[in-house]
């Protein structure tokens, strides 16, 4: 189990995939990530989503509604459970499709967008591509953050998406992308 870690549902636990393929973005970076982003009234999307914890966080800090991609039936399941034990069901819509189909098919933008990928495996880079290609998702107000494995190095720029700011933890690299950088 997971715990919530800010805003109006802290300390709310949250069940994970029993599959150990799936890694969890550590309680220390998902705190951090609060020190350099109000998601209040945001609009999220979370790819890889995982247990859905990140976008979880999201919401307890006052985002109005999140969007998680992800392709495993068991994280989709493990999502929707934590989702109606959290009360939050009516605010998450879920897309259980590998990212490369479902970024293309999305039309709404997003203000914040956040990806924890599996380390290493150039999904990353790959899902930045996508991301790159299909503008209709996010505006120069929208912020991108991609947690990767400081061994994983992506690119500084994506079309018009560059790197912002770089924030490490350990063996963690969050890699910050808006449009122009600034």
């Amino acid at each position: 189990m997971l715990s919530i870690e800010s805003g109006s549902l802290r300390g709310k636990k949250v069940m994970t995939v029993n599959d150990k393929r799936t890694r969890y973005t550590p309680a220390n970076v998902r705190r951090a990530i609060f020190n350099f982003v109000d998601v209040e009234d945001m609009k999220s999307l979370e790819i890889f989503g995982g247990s859905g914890i990140v976008t979880f966080e999201f919401l307890s800090s006052g985002a109005t509604d999140a969007t998680i991609i992800e392709a495993s039936k068991k994280a989709c399941s493990t999502i929707l459970k934590n989702a109606r034990n959290l009360g939050v069901k009516d605010k998450i819509n879920l897309i259980c499709s590998d990212f490369r189909n479902a970024i293309a098919k999305l039309t709404e933008k997003y203000d914040i967008i956040f990806m924890d990928p599996p380390f290493q495996m150039g999904l990353a880079d790959e899902a930045m591509k996508k991301i790159s290609e299909n503008s209709n998702i996010y505006d120069e107000d929208t912020l991108i953050i991609v947690e990767h494995s400081k061994r994983e190095e992506i690119s500084e720029k994506y079309g018009e998406l560059a790197v912002y700011k770089v924030y490490n933890y350990g063996d963690i690299k969050l890699t910050l992308f808006t449009m122009g950088g600034k």
